[in-house]
């Protein structure tokens, strides 16, 4: 049943399954917590099953020992390969991503926890880093628009399949109900973070990768707020919380810019 190995990351990996290879199984690591694979499973088939454009999620199995969750296979590649293939149609690239979120925040769904919620969290669990900066940003969090509709939490192009001519979200497990422009704000601050994601081809200095990621970001913004009819400044008020929740993260060289980032909103 288990096929060629297709993907990998941090916690698992992903294989072709099936005699027909029509399915993957996304394959954990030894020991990851069978409740977490289960929750993921509870919220893939609530967001398919809102009409979200994503893989349908089926059973678990065990394999050697690991557990895995069985998915349906989706056609194409991750959206950075794209852009890594053909940097000259980052425009088309970027408004491809911009169609496919708001296409997703049109849809709502029972059974995700509430944005604010998990990004309260995320912020507390860096009350050492924030300090006395830790109040003012949960007050903020508190006083932006509720939402209703279903928004991915990490958007990103290496969480998007792209055919050429359609595309599809994966990775579900940080999917909550809430205010789209939370989760615009936070694809936003990923193209501008500093960070250079491996897999980057040899020779692109991280001052290139820099101006490339600040125009994607700038056409994707574009074209989310034309397709939304919204303001760009009801998304900034999103940066700050969004800045302080990805902390946590610890993601390498983005601390200080995040540091930054929060002390500038503040004032």
């Amino acid at each position: 049943m288990l096929g060629a190995k297709i993907g990998e990351g941090r916690v698992a990996e992903v294989y072709e399954w099936g005699p027909d290879r029509d399915r993957v199984v996304k394959l954990y690591q030894p020991g990851y917590p069978l409740d977490w694979i289960r929750y993921e499973a509870k919220v893939g088939s609530a967001v398919q099953a809102a009409g979200v454009p994503a893989p349908g999620v089926f059973e678990l199995v065990e394999v050697d020992e690991r557990q895995g969750l069985l998915y349906e296979r989706m056609p194409g590649k991750m959206l950075r390969e794209w852009m890594l293939e053909s940097p000259d149609e980052w425009r088309r690239f970027a408004t491809e991503m911009a169609g496919l979120h708001y296409s997703i925040h049109h849809c709502s769904a029972a059974g995700l926890p509430r944005q604010k919620d998990r990004l309260a969290g995320a912020i507390k669990q860096s009350e050492e880093l924030l300090k006395e900066r830790l109040n003012p940003v949960l007050h903020w969090l508190d006083a932006l628009p509720e939402g209703d509709r279903v928004c991915h939490g990490d958007f990103h192009p290496d969480n998007i399949l792209y055919t050429g001519a359609s595309s599809v979200a994966i990775d579900w497990v940080d999917a909550s109900t809430g205010d789209p422009l939370g989760d615009v704000a936070r694809t936003s601050l990923m193209f501008l973070s500093p960070y250079v994601p491996p897999g980057t081809p040899e020779g692109i200095t991280g001052t290139l990768i820099q101006e490339m990621k600040q125009q994607l970001n700038r056409v994707y913004l574009d074209e989310y707020y034309r397709l939304a009819g919204v303001d760009e400044n009801d998304c900034n008020a999103w940066l700050l919380p969004v800045a302080a929740a990805r902390l946590r993260e610890n993601v390498p060289g983005e601390r200080p810019w995040l540091l930054e980032l929060i002390d500038d909103q503040l004032r």
